[in-house]
């Protein structure tokens, strides 16, 4: 369950007859989940300060760990390395784990929020346009699974990774074009956001939008498949992804965070936004390339355990953070304090931790 969203991240090498591990890529899974779990609890319950926009806590949380150091760009990129990598990628296979996936992403629906929201509507008698929110909104899970099986079809066309980005391109590029689009019904707006960007309550990493940091994985992980020397190509990575995002983060001081978004919209990606995004991916999966050289494997292996391991975490945190959210915050009314925020997403990483560990053992054994 750990591989079904970013795949299997290891490189056979013929030469030597083993599996070589893609450490700089499983370390650059492992710190977009650190800065997933971080965020969230920011983004869920901090909302209950008034003036949370403008709170330093909310913007760091938010804005830096939620946007710019991996999170879900850093994700469906590796999904896509891991798409070239993985011995399950004939055409039926991919279509096959994007529909277990995509069906995960309800089911994940209902555990963190969805079950809240129905025994509010049946003790109150009054189920409000939320709960369909709540039900069937669409998040990453859901684009993951869409993403694995559009892939399936293009596989099974013949496409190579190549076609792909331009596809991707193509569809960000569309996608950016678009207004937003509000067909008048929240139901329709739900299954229309799972495509293109709807409205903020009904539409979360469009299809359209999103499928491009996939093509661009695929297309790395065919580039990177055939290179010989992977020093010398990860230290010329390392200076032409340190220039752009260095002009990137520069331009994004002096304009704003997303300015290159309709509205400042992270889940309304353009194709430049996109490229900046992917600028720090790819800075990143150089500087841990050679990073990993110089630390004991055995310091790393809780970070190589967290990558295996994404899915299920990713899980189990949304359902208790959920709980904590509906109970505490949409309940009783509690706003917690910054620092207690911050340290629920402390406490929520050791315990999806530990928690999703538990559930592997007791899966495979």
């Amino acid at each position: 369950m750990g591989e079904e969203i970013c795949g299997e991240t290891q490189v056979r090498r013929a030469d030597a007859g083993r599996i070589q591990r893609q450490e700089n890529l499983e370390l650059l899974k492992a710190l977009a989940i650190v800065a997933m779990v971080l965020c969230h609890p920011v983004i869920r319950l901090g909302i209950r300060h008034a003036g949370y926009q403008q709170a330093f806590p909310f913007f760091f949380g938010d804005v830096v760990l939620g946007v710019y150091l991996g999170v879900a760009h850093a994700f469906m990129f590796a999904m896509g390395v891991g798409i070239t990598y993985s011995r399950r990628s004939a055409p039926g296979q991919l279509m096959g784990r994007g529909l277990r996936i995509f069906l995960l992403g309800y089911a994940l629906n209902f555990c963190r929020y969805g079950v809240y929201a129905l025994v509010e509507g049946i003790i109150s008698g009054a189920f409000e346009a939320e709960t369909l929110e709540a039900l069937f909104g669409p998040d990453i899970l859901q684009f993951a699974g869409l993403a694995l099986i559009a892939t399936g079809v293009f596989e099974k066309m013949k496409l190579r990774a190549g076609h792909l980005l331009g596809i991707g391109l193509f569809l960000s590029a569309v996608g950016a074009a678009l207004p937003f689009v509000d067909t008048g019904n929240y139901a329709l707006n739900l299954l229309a956001g799972h495509l293109v960007y709807t409205t903020w309550d009904t539409s979360c990493f469009p299809f359209l939008h999103w499928y491009l940091f996939v093509a661009a994985g695929m297309l790395f992980g065919a580039i990177l498949h055939k290179v010989q020397d992977k020093d010398r190509f990860y230290r010329r990575l390392m200076l032409a992804s340190g220039g752009i995002m260095a002009a990137y983060l520069a331009a994004t001081a002096v304009f704003g965070a997303l300015f290159l978004c309709r509205a400042r919209n992270y889940y309304a990606l353009s194709p430049l936004e996109a490229a900046g995004l992917m600028s720090i991916d790819l800075f990143l999966l150089s500087t841990f390339h050679f990073g990993a050289q110089r630390v004991d494997a055995a310091k790393l292996r809780v970070f190589w355990e967290m990558s295996r391991n994404v899915t299920p975490i990713y899980c189990i945190h949304w359902c208790i953070l959920g709980g904590i959210d509906s109970v505490c915050s949409y309940l009783l009314e509690i706003t917690f304090p910054w620092p207690a925020i911050y340290g629920i997403g402390l406490v929520l990483l050791v315990l999806s931790f530990y928690l999703a560990r538990l559930w592997k053992r007791r899966s495979s054994g």
